[in-house]
């Protein structure tokens, strides 16, 4: 759909098929994401428990490094979108520019930070020995991709703007079959090809996200998907620049502090072995197949919630709010009802260990209560961030994660001795509680009024 045509839906359309329309090909999109790492473990699991736990091991400490791209990637987003909803063109192509050269300073910086600190951060969250080598040369492959992951984040972010949510879904689909190709073939070896083992698969999925971070660049420069991105507007300008910041620097403290809570919870997992990583790790891609509901509800939220109110439609956007994180609890009670009766079969497909499958059948049933509550929680936050007021998010994410999960975690687990069902418990309870918190601080309604400063019209963004 042209852009003009997705704003006008956006504004004045029926919401819940807007946000439908605007939510499946994210779904389908974050659906593939979660499937990159399904299929390594698929493939992993070949190899034996430690190797298919050693990229869960590394998973925390990337997901630090990557809440940078997310964060600033829900920046552009939001700005992308009030601009394009006030019909400012230039405005939306000024921002984009500007976080696109901003991330590309970031992550090269991050890749040889992590890099180098790979070894020390593995140690300090008490990666099983048997796990260690194989988690340390995953991470170290993973972070020299990071300046890809970040322009592929940084494409996605400026097309969610726009409502342009297929393009990426079909980027999305190229990628997960080029990954799905090339993990068997670097893992196990073809022909001169050599067996990598782990390595092989962090290479296959670096190779394939370079599919979509090239061609993400390529469109962008030649303008032909809303926006153009100009060279002259890579280099940061203060004007330009802070409003970004203000907007993203929450998101990113809101992700990171999330994935330190999720490196802090990797070494409360890892307390209990390998088979309880093993199952851990492949339990969270599971789920993550569900959340994808969420996520998908949740980008439709930042689009319609940012254009909304940049073309100053505050009732229309409250309306958008209600409608969109009602539907998306509602649809997670259901998935989550399918996942209860699906677990086994489900995790024995990637897993043959019986010990693992028994502990991520368990970890399932009683962490898999709260997945409509994080539903709640993501479709809260993502209506604050689409307006640009990204604090109550942030100050919920750290709750969430510090104040919630990792103190109940380790408060059930471990000093009431209750193992790893009460570390399932604490986890369950920091998103159900986190979850109603953040919905009430919405109903606040402080966060309808818009962040941008508009330029006069540009024809190129017609209602």
């Amino acid at each position: 759909m042209e852009p003009a045509k997705t704003r006008e839906r956006i504004l004045n359309g029926p919401i819940l098929p807007t946000m439908a329309l605007l939510a499946w090909p994210v779904m389908v999109t974050s659906a593939l994401q979660a499937l990159y790492n399904l299929v390594d473990a698929f493939w992993l699991g070949r190899l034996g428990t430690a190797a298919v736990a050693a990229p869960g091991m590394a998973w925390p400490v990337l997901f630090f490094f990557m809440s940078f791209a997310g964060g600033f990637q829900s920046a552009g987003a939001t700005f992308v979108a009030q601009h394009f909803g006030a019909r400012d063109r230039r405005g939306a192509e000024e921002s984009a520019s500007q976080l696109l050269g901003f991330l590309l300073l970031v992550s090269g910086v991050l890749a040889a930070v992590g890099y180098t600190l790979s070894p020390l951060v593995l140690r300090l969250i008490g990666a099983p020995k048997e796990i260690y080598p194989l988690a340390l040369v995953y991470l170290r492959i993973e972070c020299l991709g990071l300046p890809i992951m970040f322009v592929a984040q940084v494409f996605g972010g400026l097309m969610l703007g726009l409502g342009n949510t297929r393009l990426t879904m079909y980027l999305s689909v190229s990628s997960l079959l080029l990954n799905g190709i090339l993990d068997p073939i670097f893992i196990f070896g073809l022909g001169p090809i050599p067996a990598w083992g782990v390595a092989g698969a962090a290479g296959a999925t670096i190779l394939s996200r370079a599919l979509v971070a090239g061609v993400g660049l390529a469109l962008l420069a030649s303008g032909r998907v809303g926006i153009r991105i100009h060279l002259r507007d890579l280099r940061p300008r203060r004007e330009r620049i802070l409003p970004i910041l203000r907007v993203g620097v929450p998101n990113v403290l809101d992700q990171a502090s999330t994935s330190l809570g999720f490196v802090v919870m990797m070494g409360l997992v890892s307390g209990f072995g390998t088979a309880v990583v093993a199952s851990y790790t492949v339990g969270n891609r599971i789920i993550n197949l569900i959340n994808v509901v969420s996520w998908g509800a949740g980008s439709a939220l930042v689009a319609m919630t940012g254009q909304n109110l940049g073309a100053e439609r505050y009732e229309r956007a409250g309306q958008v709010a209600r409608t969109g994180i009602l539907a998306t609890f509602l649809a997670l009670v259901g998935l989550y009802g399918v996942t209860l009766l699906l677990r086994r079969p489900m995790f024995s497909l990637f897993v043959r260990d019986p010990l693992v499958i028994q502990e991520g059948v368990w970890y399932i049933m009683i962490f898999g209560i709260s997945i409509p509550f994080f539903g709640l929680f993501d479709a809260a936050a993502a209506v604050f961030r689409g307006s640009g007021h990204t604090v109550p998010p942030m100050v919920m994410a750290i709750v969430r994660l510090w104040g919630l999960r990792v103190f109940l975690s380790w408060l059930f687990g471990y000093l009431l001795g209750l193992g790893t069902t009460g570390m399932w418990v604490g986890m369950t309870l920091s998103n159900v509680l986190a979850g109603v918190a953040l919905a009430l601080w919405l109903r606040q309604g402080t966060w309808k009024r818009k962040v941008i400063r508009v330029a006069a019209p540009s024809p190129g963004v017609a209602s």
